[in-house]
């Protein structure tokens, strides 16, 4: 369609990732990470995360209430917390908020302020110049990397944890509610790098072993002078193709560097991996980002 938006469509193209600033308002930054204090202010800490280590045996059962927890998580708001932030009785260590590492998997469908900004007229207008049909949001999460604790991610492609087939069908949406900088966290990517498929896939494992998910492959070695910085301001937002290759270091900094990020998938001709982690369930299946 239209000439217009194209150059920005080959740039997409081409590198596997698209930088747009200032997509978001301040407000709707604001709106969001005011929303994030009131669900954390009513966080319940999980059950598992409150077991005391002691036998072998218990902390198998420890890390299955985790998996259990993460396995069920994608249409419900579950909270996922930094290493090291409780104590073996599951108190915390350092205040509550600082302590969380993310909130997932389906804040889009249950919350009002982050459905509203999923389903935003920008954000399907966006959809449409990217020629999405039938897009589906499948999860999304609010990432904090809390200053000197917000630990690294290594370099990974999307579609190694959200499977389609054909591939190419997996498009993330990652917002940035305060300033990403070198500093403080930002994501670097290896342009190019989303057109060789993928080397490993996370698969649901078969029930009775004592992990939930494995990983079938592995990630190659990257080598580190691809990776560039993309540094974005507060409201920008950050298209990523389910392939390309993406990293974030660990925040040494002391300011925190909060994202939204939601993951849509072109739902035509397209099949979800039943082996995936995530699955759509009857009380959620995955919602059309059109309105």
């Amino acid at each position: 369609s239209g000439g217009e938006q194209s150059p920005r469509l080959f740039q997409f193209r081409k590198d596997g990732f698209l930088v747009l600033e200032h997509f978001f308002t301040a407000e709707e930054c604001d709106s969001m990470r005011n929303q994030i204090q009131r669900i954390i202010a009513e966080m319940e800490v999980p059950p598992h995360c409150r077991t005391e280590f002691s036998t072998k045996e218990e902390e198998q059962l420890q890390a299955q209430g985790s998996s259990d927890y993460f396995l069920t998580s994608g249409d419900k708001i579950r909270f996922f917390f930094e290493k090291g932030v409780l104590d073996e009785r599951g108190n915390f260590l350092i205040p509550k908020e600082k302590s969380v590492s993310k909130i997932g998997h389906a804040l889009h469908a249950y919350d009002p302020v982050f459905k509203q900004i999923t389903h935003s007229s920008k954000v399907q207008e966006l959809g449409r110049k990217l020629g999405l049909e039938r897009p589906v949001v499948v999860q999304s999460m609010y990432i904090f990397k809390q200053p000197g604790i917000g630990g690294e991610v290594t370099p990974h492609q999307d579609a190694t944890f959200l499977h389609t087939e054909p591939l190419g069908r997996i498009l993330g949406f990652w917002v940035a509610l305060e300033d990403a900088t070198r500093e403080n966290g930002c994501l670097w990517f290896i342009p190019g790098s989303h057109t060789s498929g993928i080397t490993r896939r996370m698969v649901r494992a078969a029930s009775g072993t004592s992990t939930c998910v494995e990983f079938v492959g592995s990630e190659p070695a990257y080598d580190n002078s691809q990776f560039i910085p993309l540094p974005i301001s507060q409201g920008g937002l950050i298209l990523i193709h389910g392939e390309v290759v993406h990293k974030s270091e660990l925040n040494s900094s002391e300011s925190s560097r909060h994202a939204f990020t939601f993951h849509v998938m072109e739902a035509k001709d397209t099949s979800w991996s039943k082996e995936n982690w995530l699955q759509p369930t009857p009380e959620l299946p995955f919602p059309s980002l059109y309105t």
